[in-house]
């Protein structure tokens, strides 16, 4: 595969990431697939799990001939299920993912997008993106489900601009609503709302079966703005408010003070919600994110 004329997202380099797979416990699907779900034990399928007594309507052909012959009862074998998982990557392409600029955010949660989806793609899972703006889905996809459908994600993602608000738990309230089918959330965001918020979108898709895993994109400027800036007038991308600032010792400590709050903060979220919560520094190295960081979070795994 290589990237199309114009593309600024490298297709071609995804091959490196062959031989992973995302990770799940739950979220299963009601298609068929390769993804084994133990403990929803089904009348056909490969890998025996369990038995029951037979009962009229039960398939004869599953039945436990040897159970027959050793015990004179008629047992039936149930099977693991065997489903495909639909992945759901959802990217906030609000004006803040762009602020500031240097820091790159919405480039590096594009590449990860990408990333991930072909990951899931390349694994025989299924894989949906969608650009979250205001309280909903401003794009979205078609479910994908061949690895050479990654190159139809890199040009939505390519086309994908940062402008305008984002309410992020209401647009995952809407997003669970629209696409109740079960899967797997994969939240990209730079968490710039309210962590009251984050839960309120994480318990929302939650509410219909979907797994949901939260991908942090924090940029460099916001961990260490003294690095950017000492002084200047600050303006909110997304509502235009103005405020001049000057980056005295005290002024840093408190704006340390008030970032570790909100990490914090969004971390609780995290454990409350038992989802898993990965931050990501923009520019910094994707593959050693998604083999370290991600793997560590048990979201990415070897097959």
């Amino acid at each position: 595969m290589t990237a199309a004329a114009g593309q600024l997202l490298d297709v071609a380099a995804l091959g490196r990431f062959d031989g992973l797979a995302l990770h799940v416990r739950r979220g299963m699907g009601e298609r068929p697939g390769e993804r084994r779900f133990p403990g929803h034990a089904e009348p056909s399928g490969v890998e025996v799990e369990s038995y029951s007594a037979y009962t009229p309507g039960d398939d004869l052909r599953h039945l436990d001939w040897n159970a027959v012959g050793r015990l004179d009862a008629l047992l039936i074998r149930r099977f693991t299920a065997e489903r495909e998982v639909l992945f759901h990557l959802l990217l906030d392409v609000s004006a803040s993912m762009n602020a500031p600029p240097q820091d790159g955010k919405l480039a590096s949660a594009r590449e990860l997008t990408l990333t991930l989806a072909y990951i899931g793609l390349a694994a025989s899972d299924a894989a949906r993106v969608a650009l979250l703006g205001g309280a909903g889905a401003i794009a979205t996809s078609p479910v994908y489900r061949q690895r050479r459908s990654a190159l139809p994600v890199a040009t939505l993602l390519d086309e994908a601009q940062a402008a305008g608000t984002l309410q992020l738990g209401p647009a995952l309230e809407d997003y669970a609503r629209r696409h109740p089918e079960a899967g797997a959330a994969l939240v990209i965001s730079d968490l710039m709302t309210d962590p009251a918020e984050v839960e309120r979108g994480v318990l929302a898709l939650q509410a219909r079966r979907f797994e949901v895993h939260l991908l942090h994109v924090v940029g460099a400027s916001e961990l260490d703005p003294a690095g950017s800036f000492t002084r200047g007038v600050l303006v909110d991308v997304e509502s235009g408010a103005t405020h001049t600032m000057i980056l005295t010792a005290a002024v840093a400590a408190r704006y340390r003070e008030v970032l570790e709050r909100h990490l914090a903060a969004l971390r609780a979220v995290a454990e409350r919600t038992r989802c898993s919560y990965t931050r990501f520094v923009a520019g910094s190295d994707l593959a050693a994110f998604v083999t370290g960081d991600l793997a560590r979070s048990g979201l990415v795994r070897r097959r």
